[in-house]
């Protein structure tokens, strides 16, 4: 069984008439690991517009995974995510972003990562409840 967490990462564009969609598309489709790669995990992948606008942002979600260092999933994500900074965060420009969070089975278990230039889109709501 072990420990388990949710983890969702989004990667936007900040101002698609500086970097379109169609780059971070391409970046994404070169870059991130699919399921393919690595069979044991499922990831759901979707694609949007902020607002009504047009596509500008790709989030990806694993549910129930043991997100653990060591785990060549999440090293893949890990170097994924350093080609992603290398790629758009070279030269200090705001035009594309990301965020992480990875959600714990512990109430207090919260982990965040953002790009300098974050909107900060993703968040975390928890809720009470009764059954």
């Amino acid at each position: 069984m072990g420990y388990r967490s949710e983890v969702t990462f989004v990667f936007y564009t900040r101002h698609q008439d500086q970097v379109p969609f169609a780059a971070l598309k391409l970046w994404f489709d070169e870059n991130y690991p699919h399921k393919e790669a690595v069979t044991e995990w499922e990831a759901k992948v979707e694609t949007g517009g902020y607002n009504d606008e047009p596509e500008d942002w790709i989030m990806v979600t694993y549910q129930d995974v043991k997100w653990y260092q060591g785990y060549s999933h999440v090293e893949a994500v890990d170097r994924a995510m350093q080609s992603f900074i290398d790629t758009f965060e070279a030269d200090d420009k705001d035009n594309v972003a990301y965020e992480s969070i990875r959600l714990g089975e512990e109430t207090e278990d919260i982990e965040e990562r953002r790009s300098g230039y974050s909107d900060y889109r993703l968040g975390v709501k928890r809720e009470v409840y009764f059954d």
